[in-house]
């Protein structure tokens, strides 16, 4: 192809089309790809031409005045979370990485309002301060009386989130007679959902300490 003299909106949209960090090396291929060369043939940078030289020095200079933001791994995995996995996506950890100041200001915004999230998420579970839950399950017949779960005649049915001293936390009803429609799978439906709720505070610490341990790294 005919050399090309370097400019900044085949570097910012070469970052922009990637939609991650990029090593230097990487962003300059990227760039490459960007006005035209066959990703197949240009896979790596030992097979770009001679003037990838002179992009490489453009590049530099772009971050050098402050077109570029370049920051390390670590803050990049700090900003993105687990989406920025640099063993996954280079197939080695650490080095400095390349965005446009667009992507670092919308990135940092997104982190924020995760952080918050997850702050007001770890600040409710701790209000509730729940024990272990426990679900109680209670059937009913069409005239009000008990019956067993496997009773022809149970069409009402009660699973209630209760704390180990008896105390209902919350409750899930569900109607499933016969006639009405899709019985089993209403029951079902509601069993689901009182599953999640049972589980869910020592699901949400779970899931909590690994975000917290995953964006420490």
């Amino acid at each position: 192809m005919t050399p090309t003299t370097p400019n900044r909106s085949n570097v910012l949209n070469a970052l922009e089309a990637a939609n991650r960090p990029l090593q230097r090396y990487d962003l300059l291929v990227a760039v490459f790809w960007e006005i035209g060369y066959n990703r197949d043939t240009y896979r790596t940078i030992h097979d770009l031409p001679n003037e990838c030289l002179q992009w490489l020095r453009f590049i530099d200079r772009m971050h050098t005045d402050g077109e570029l933001v370049l920051l390390p791994s670590t803050k990049w995995r700090q900003i993105l979370g687990t989406a920025f996995d640099t063993a996954t996506i280079h197939k080695q950890r650490g080095y400095f990485w390349f965005a446009t100041h667009n992507q670092y200001a919308l990135w940092s915004s997104a982190d924020r309002t995760r952080s918050e999230r997850i702050l007001e998420i770890t600040a409710r579970l701790k209000t509730a301060n729940l024990p272990p839950l426990e679900l109680h399950r209670t059937h009913w017949a069409r005239n009000g009386g008990l019956v067993d779960a496997d009773d022809p005649e149970a069409v009402h049915t009660s699973l209630e989130i209760l704390e180990p001293d008896g105390a209902r936390v919350a409750e899930v009803l569900c109607n499933h007679a016969p006639d009405d429609e899709q019985p089993a799978h209403t029951l079902a439906a509601a069993q689901a959902a009182a599953d999640l709720l049972v589980n869910a505070p020592a699901d949400l610490a779970f899931l909590l300490a690994l975000v917290n341990d995953k964006t420490s790294r």
